[in-house]
């Protein structure tokens, strides 16, 4: 009696948990929560940098208040307090720069997709490769360093790039540029989809507050034709917001 008591004792220690834990995506591209997509991001140790692993995301932070991921190295093309540094919203003589770290967000959303291929390109690494402070996504100059391509998908071009993703590791997750009803422009990154619906998880480089606490991953839905953001966790933000442009990328086969 007590060796058959033992055994199913050590039966039940060998099961998962529970059933989410068992049921666990293998990938980012599988996670239909947000908790399990978090498991996905790689955030900068406690007083360090992150690397780069391919399957997952090296989270790159815009605000350096407020957001204790915020990494001023990674927003450094040159010298700190040189026109390549990024972090600074003027230089030494009063000079306003129209882009820096704070509304960068399509810098960071550029290289955190590229983080998922596993090729590692910082915002201000972006900058010292092609020795400019500005540039315009989708910064093929970079991409072609990189050995990354632009996908370009002729037609249903969310759709696709979205099956793309999903699909193949070989593909980024889809960036989304929209314009929020506030007449601000803002860049996101789609991780995940939820099966059978029009919600997919966003990953937001500047994150979102409530309650006092920072989200950096949330849902957001689209309409049919996905022009337009019909709904999201942050619905007063983004309801309305249009879809102004998709870029995706992919590593370039070797011959």
């Amino acid at each position: 009696m007590f060796r058959r008591m033992l055994l199913i004792l050590l039966l039940v220690l060998a099961l998962p948990a529970s059933a989410e834990e068992a049921a666990a995506p293998a990938t980012l591209r599988e996670c239909t929560t947000l908790e399990a997509a978090e498991a996905f991001m790689i955030y900068p140790p406690e007083d360090g940098l992150a690397d780069v692993q391919a399957g997952y995301i090296r989270f790159i932070a815009q605000h350096r208040a407020g957001d204790d991921a915020f990494r001023s190295e990674y927003w450094l093309g040159g010298e700190p307090g040189s026109v390549l540094d990024l972090t600074l919203q003027e230089n030494r003589y009063g000079h306003v720069y129209t882009f820096h770290a704070g509304n960068m967000c399509t810098r960071a959303a550029y290289s955190m997709a590229l983080s998922y291929l596993g090729v590692d390109v910082t915002p201000g690494a972006m900058s010292a490769m092609t020795d400019r402070r500005d540039m315009d996504p989708p910064y093929t100059a970079v991409s072609e360093m990189m050995g990354v391509e632009l996908v370009q998908p002729r037609a249903y071009v969310f759709d696709t790039m979205v099956e793309n993703y999903l699909s193949d590791p070989s593909y980024s997750p889809v960036y989304v540029y929209i314009r929020k009803p506030d007449g601000q422009d803002h860049a996101l990154l789609i991780i995940g989809k939820l099966p059978e619906t029009s919600r997919y998880i966003v990953l937001d480089p500047s994150g979102m507050w409530l309650r006092g606490e920072q989200h950096r991953i949330y849902m957001m839905a689209f309409n049919k034709t996905r022009v337009e953001v019909v709904n999201s966790t942050f619905r007063d933000e983004y309801a309305g917001s249009k879809v102004l442009a998709l870029y995706q990328w992919r590593l370039v086969e070797e011959e």
